[in-house]
């Protein structure tokens, strides 16, 4: 797979709802499982930070137009 396909898949699945394995049978899938929860949340916030970025953006550029 070229780097293009591997970043699009990488951001399908972190867009995905996330949906844990349901079998928890051995410490390498709960690791997995904890990776890949980890790497969800950190995409989320990082998708929150960037929605933020832009609405402080805006209230700051409202705020010095009513000045």
């Amino acid at each position: 797979m070229d780097r293009e396909a591997v970043k699009d898949s990488v951001k399908t699945d972190m867009e995905a709802d996330f949906l844990p394995e349901p079998s928890p049978d051995t410490l390498s899938q709960v690791d997995r499982r904890m990776t890949k929860a980890a790497e969800y949340i950190a995409y989320h916030l990082g998708q929150i930070d960037k929605k933020l970025d832009r609405l402080i953006t805006l209230l700051e550029a409202s705020a010095k137009a009513s000045k």
